[in-house]
């Protein structure tokens, strides 16, 4: 996933439900000339922060967002030669938040540093992007087609679950072919897009993605549109 999914709650469900993430680095959004946050060592003994002075950060309390604050004593750092690149604080206070489930994002970092992720990492353009642009380009997910939450969910799920049937049955028609690609003459593609048109055409927006389908292909999706709706049937 993207740095957008970076989050402790993410990694604390996929790795519960043993799923590895693989997220990107997120680079520290603090201001220019401060401390970054890993340069206040975490002391899980203790369960305080060391700043880079060597003074110390304790526990005060967790906010409801669940992340769990460490302040500093301001009459230290009152005199701290380095207090201009750590905070502005009237008070003289720094405080540090942790989350509580920040030993999670500790694991994704050790995932993102295991030996061959960076070049998994690399083919997500040329997977997950590509299916992004696709609804795009050729499904109409560029811009909201309908009124209401409700109807654009029911018109995404038809969409992505219409896409997931043609992928399926380009694979089942490589595996059945040897696995190498099904070929087939340009000739049926229109053939092909009036059989799709009688069978779904009150359901969702004329499927452009079947201009593509081969025949094989095509019996796939045919089946898989008629479990899914058997209001089409008819």
């Amino acid at each position: 996933m993207d740095a957008g999914y970076r989050t402790p709650a993410i990694a604390h469900e996929l790795l519960t439900d043993g799923i590895l993430p693989l997220l990107p680095y997120k680079r520290p959004m603090t201001k220019d000339g401060f401390f970054k946050k890993y340069e206040y060592v975490y002391d899980e003994h203790y369960d305080c922060y060391i700043c880079p002075e060597d003074h110390i950060l304790t526990y005060r309390t967790t906010d409801r967002a669940g992340y769990r604050e460490y302040k500093s004593c301001g009459t230290h750092c009152a005199h701290c030669p380095s207090l201009g690149r750590c905070t502005h604080s009237k008070s003289h206070v720094k405080t540090v938040t942790r989350h509580v489930w920040e030993e999670y994002m500790e694991m994704v970092e050790d995932i993102r540093h295991t030996r061959g992720n960076r070049e998994i990492y690399a083919r997500r353009k040329e997977t997950i992007e590509r299916i992004f642009g696709t609804a795009k380009e050729q499904h109409g997910s560029r811009y909201t087609q309908y009124i209401g939450r409700a109807r654009m969910e029911m018109r995404a799920g038809l969409t992505f679950a219409c896409m997931n049937l043609k992928k399926l049955a380009r694979i089942l028609a490589r595996k059945e072919n040897g696995g190498l690609p099904f070929q087939d003459p340009p000739h049926t593609f229109k053939k092909i897009c009036l059989k799709i048109k009688e069978r779904c055409w009150s359901l969702t927006p004329a499927p452009l993605f079947v201009y593509s389908l081969k025949p094989i292909e095509f019996d796939r999706f045919k089946i898989g549109i008629m479990n899914l709706f058997p209001q089409t049937q008819k």
